[in-house]
């Protein structure tokens, strides 16, 4: 009879392991912020234009035309507005099973960047601008997004850094990688999502600029929100097996090389895409 006890006791130990390293998916909390170490590998997160909506699922297509992904919906999933067609929004969720912990449309989220009333920096393009579009002033260059695309850094096909704008206001979505690929810090509509060692915060200000120191201070991204037309951004951004990119004041450094007073933007032509 010990020997059985002890067994079975053996069993219940090994069952609660494999819980919480093998199954225990459904205890993680994925929407609170920092996610749990313990939990990266089971959670999730989807920015995009919501295309289908039904009592027990949400469809979530990317701006920039990535492929429709869909999420299950349950009596828990927390939403901080009714869910309808073509609004922004993100979706946290629960690996493997794809289940929405929660679902924030963009405009309705709290501490959103406003637009302030600064003028443009003085342009560097010779060309005009599109009305329509939605500047950014990396330093003294110039790049501009039209349409619904929102990436503004793209290092080998991987989104590093994106806003998405609605009439409230805009959110920023960041990505800050160590040199062996591992996300060391993620910000995602204006909040850090992942950020186990305390060496990254954020700072806000005022409600048109958002700044986010490093190791050391050193400033990894700091933008700020012009007016309702344009965006500044300065910032220093890695990635695995490239030197870093760098948006400074007066010059911007890619690859090695050092350029300033750059003019590019368009339909197509909206994004770094370092490659």
């Amino acid at each position: 009879m010990r020997r059985s006890g002890a067994s079975l006791v053996g069993v219940v130990l090994l069952f609660l392991s494999m819980g919480a390293h093998g199954g225990g998916c459904t205890n993680c909390d994925c929407y609170h912020f920092p996610v749990p170490e313990t939990c990266e590998r089971c959670c999730g997160v989807a920015t995009g234009t919501i295309t289908a909506v039904t009592r027990s699922s949400v469809a979530l297509a990317k701006s920039h035309g990535g492929v429709e992904k869909t999420f299950a919906l349950t009596p828990q999933t927390k939403k901080n507005a009714a869910l309808e067609p073509g609004k922004k929004a993100t979706v946290y969720y629960r690996k493997p099973a794809d289940v929405a912990a929660a679902v924030d449309l963009t405009d309705a989220l709290s501490g959103l960047l406003t637009p302030g009333r600064e003028p443009d920096p003085p342009s560097p393009c010779h060309m005009p601008v599109p009305p329509q579009a939605l500047k950014v002033y990396l330093g003294n260059s110039l790049t501009w997004l039209t349409g619904e695309n929102e990436t503004i850094l793209r290092i080998h096909g991987e989104d590093i850094l994106t806003l998405r704008r609605t009439d409230r206001g805009a959110a920023i979505s960041a990505r800050v990688l160590s040199a062996d690929g591992k996300v060391v810090a993620e910000l995602i509509d204006n909040r850090f999502y992942v950020n186990p060692n305390n060496y990254f915060r954020v700072v806000r200000p005022d409600e048109h600029s958002l700044i986010v120191y490093g190791p050391e201070g050193r400033k990894a991204l700091n933008i700020r929100f012009l007016n309702p037309s344009s965006f500044k951004l300065l910032g220093t951004f890695g990635y695995p097996g490239y030197s870093p990119f760098i948006i400074g004041e007066e010059e911007q450094t890619i690859r090695g090389f050092t350029s300033t007073r750059n003019c590019f933007g368009g339909a197509w032509a909206t994004m770094l895409d370092v490659r």
